[in-house]
């Protein structure tokens, strides 16, 4: 079977086109590095298929939603019901590992640069590779801490324990209210 659809760049343009980008950063005083979703999906963090299925399966069965994002903005039922999906989210998506070396290739590239990453990820990838926090700004925030509700002070709380209890005594569906 052959596609009919014609092939517009050879193997030569596009190799010509990696050398150029190499020299670039070869020679770069700094590289700013913008980053989005489709970055970690290429490293393993899907929302959908396999990986939902394997943590979600009761939730999409019972509210027929077919991926991690649009349980994201789910109406559940009760605070205890959302917090049960909410903690497996941020462990799936921020805690568990899935590595496929996207990250860590990325830091090879630019580790002795001048470098600066500004992204909309969540999961925590950069600094889970090696990345100087330092070097890092989270538009969106970080899985991995929670702040005040009511906007008291500027402090975040590192939640890995309190998730950790979440996905542990999680029951029907809903963690217990006291947590």
């Amino acid at each position: 079977m052959y596609t009919q659809k014609k092939i517009l760049k050879s193997t030569e343009t596009y190799l010509a086109e990696i050398t150029r980008l190499k020299n670039e950063l070869n020679s770069a005083d700094a590289i700013v590095i913008g980053a989005g979703a489709g970055l970690s999906t290429s490293a393993g963090f899907t929302y959908s298929g396999e990986r939902f299925e394997k943590f979600f399966s009761d939730f999409e069965k019972k509210y027929g939603f077919h991926d991690m994002y649009s349980g994201g903005f789910f109406p559940f039922e009760s605070p205890e019901e959302m917090w049960a999906y909410w903690s497996r989210n941020i462990w799936c998506n921020r805690y568990m590992n899935t590595e496929n070396g996207t990250y860590k290739t990325l830091l090879e590239i630019v580790k002795d640069k001048n470098y600066f990453v500004i992204t909309t990820n969540v999961d925590h990838q950069f600094q889970k590779a090696g990345f100087d926090k330092k070097r890092l700004f989270y538009t969106q925030g970080d899985y991995g801490l929670f702040q005040c509700s009511e906007p008291c002070h500027n402090k975040t709380y590192d939640n890995e324990e309190i998730i950790k209890d979440m996905i542990e005594f999680q029951e029907d569906m809903k963690i217990p209210s006291e947590l």
